[in-house]
């Protein structure tokens, strides 16, 4: 999936969670920190398996559920330390989405079909413990935006941002009013 299904499919699922319980809200801080977990996998998998090849593949080590869950152990244990959990909530659920998507939907359906062979395709999820699956274009940026197609899975990911776009302005557009007014502050007291 492209960084903007990662984000649309993250913020459909963080505003069904807030939806369904007043004490959970979406603000600047929480919506930060979903996007930048709806990235985190790749953000750390791609760069340390194509430009510094300390990785097998662009998605090991931080897709893995193994290594995403400790991560949310820690990362939650810090923020129950300055009462933020609601910060680790959030970036550890864009995460979670972020891995779960990356799952081919080839391969989920042939499961669902119980063909066990499209097991090979969901190694990445309990990566060290079984092999990466060998992907064609797992190499570079260059080459995976090369492989960049308008086909029906990339534009079902623009309809999905889309459609995360207009669940945010009928939610009430949370976090904007907040990153204005501190832009505006910012800016304000640079002209002073």
């Amino acid at each position: 999936m492209w960084p903007w299904g990662h984000l649309a499919a993250a913020y459909l699922v963080y505003a069904m969670y807030t939806r369904f319980d007043p004490t959970r809200r979406q603000t600047a801080a929480t919506l930060t920190a979903l996007a930048v977990g709806s990235q985190f996998p790749d953000l750390i998998d791609k760069p340390f398996a194509w430009t510094f090849g300390v990785l097998p593949s662009g998605r090991s080590l931080a897709h893995s559920l193994l290594t995403l869950l400790l991560i949310a152990v820690v990362l939650h244990r810090l923020a129950a330390l300055y009462r933020r959990t609601e910060l680790s909530t959030a970036f550890t659920l864009g995460a979670f989405v972020h891995t779960l998507t990356d799952m081919s939907p080839t391969a989920v359906a042939g499961l669902l079909g119980r063909d066990l062979t499209q097991l090979q395709w969901l190694r990445f999820l309990v990566w060290p413990l079984r092999p990466p699956p060998p992907y064609a274009n797992d190499t570079s940026f260059v080459e995976q935006f090369a492989s960049l197609s308008f086909e029906p899975y990339v534009l079902f990911q623009f309809g999905l941002f889309g459609l995360a776009v207009a669940v945010w302005l009928v939610h009430g557009a949370p976090g904007l009013r907040s990153v204005t007014r501190r832009s505006k502050a910012v800016f304000t007291d640079f002209a002073d």
